[in-house]
Formats: C-alpha cells, structure tokens, sequence
C-alpha cells in the first residue's frame, strides 16, 4: 500500500512538471525542438509510472490476506462443509457429518456398499449376476442363467469358447483351413490361392528347366 501512494505522488509531480514545462515553454518560446523533446521524454515516464501502479494494483487484488480467499490462498486452509476439517484431510468435503451408514468405517460418500458393511457388492463370490443360484466367481457363464453348453466336447463352455462348434478350434487358427482353389493347399501358404486362370495375383518362380510355375510353401 505505502509503494502504491509512492508510485501516484511521483507520478503527480511528473504530471506537475509536465504542465509547467509547457506552460515555460509556450511563454518563452527557446528551442522548440529540445522542448519537444523533453515533453516526449516525460510522456515516456508517465506511461511507465502508470503501467506500474496498474500491476502493483491487480498484484494487490490477489495477494493472500489473513481470512480472505485469494488465488494464491493454500486450498488445504478451504473447508467447504464447515466441520472443521480442511478439505485436503475431510473425505467428504461436502458433508459435514460423514455419515457411515453401515458402520464399516468408511464414509458412506465414497463407500461402494453404503448400506452393508461386508461390501458383498463388490465381492464376485458374493455375486449372482445371472440369477441362476452359483455365484459368478463360480459360475462359468455368469451373465447366463442357462446352465453350461459344451456342443463341440473340448471342456470349454461355450460362453469361453472361441470356437463353440469345433473341438480343434481351427476357427482361430492362423492358417485356417480354406482352399478356395481346391488344389489341397491352405489359401494362407498357396502361392495362387485363387488358382493360375483366374488373374489374381500369384507368387511364381523359375526353376532348373526355366519354365514358370506356382511355388508351392508348405
């Protein structure tokens, strides 16, 4: 506050000067162009002067003052629901009795069970999420209240199962088992999987006699 009053009675007296400069200067006529210049020059220091009273004000507006809630304020000093805990240590800081609700020892503002102190809703041996009587960490099919399909015999219910309708699970087979030309060879390892008349691309090589011919992989 002392630096602002400072900052405002020196720029009055550069204020002061200015006008009494140019009212000297208008009687007595010397040197235009220095007059000039010193005017500009005072202009110069009235234009800093009042940049710095406008950042000492806007610095003031904010500064942190004891029992005011300034942008530089510690949050931890903040207590939202008035219980006399500071938010940073009240777990519910919007509720001024933490409620318990169960009597679990957690607030019932972030406990997943408010209303059962075992918290079985979040235990999946405590859970039947289809209904059908076997807890879910038991159930193989849990959200399927049919009892367990194996059609294709492998030991994998069919709820699991990649591939219900096959027992080798070839359906997930990097090489499945497609010969779209019929030559014998799986599409993924045949050099012409779509056959030699058929104008698809087609992986050829020449060997000792010359004559090109589909390279088989296998």
């Amino acid at each position: 506050m002392r630096g602002r009053r400072m900052h405002l009675l020196v720029l009055g007296l550069l204020v002061g000067a200015l006008v009494m400069g140019t009212w000297s200067g208008e009687a007595k006529g010397p040197k235009p162009r220095r007059l000039r210049a010193e005017l500009a020059q005072l202009r110069a220091k009235v234009a800093q002067l009042e940049s710095v009273v406008a950042f000492q004000q806007r610095r003031d507006a904010v500064a942190v003052v004891p029992g005011s809630r300034g942008l530089c304020e510690d949050p931890c000093a903040t207590d939202s629901d008035g219980d006399g805990i500071g938010d940073c240590e009240d777990p519910c800081p919007c509720d001024p009795g933490n409620q318990d609700g169960d009597g679990d020892g957690t607030p019932d503002c972030f406990d997943p069970c408010p209303d059962d102190a075992t918290d079985a809703c979040i235990d999946p041996c405590r859970m039947d999420s289809d209904g059908d009587g076997v807890t879910d960490c038991e159930d193989p099919c849990p959200w399927d209240a049919k009892p367990a399909q194996d059609q294709d015999e492998d030991g994998v219910p069919d709820c699991q199962d990649p591939c219900p309708d096959d027992q080798m699970n070839r359906c997930v087979d990097p090489c499945p088992l497609l010969d779209q030309d019929g030559d014998g060879i799986r599409d993924c390892t045949d050099p012409c999987p779509w056959g030699e008349a058929t104008g698809m691309p087609c992986v050829v090589w020449k060997g000792d006699s010359g004559v090109a011919r589909p390279r088989a992989v296998r």
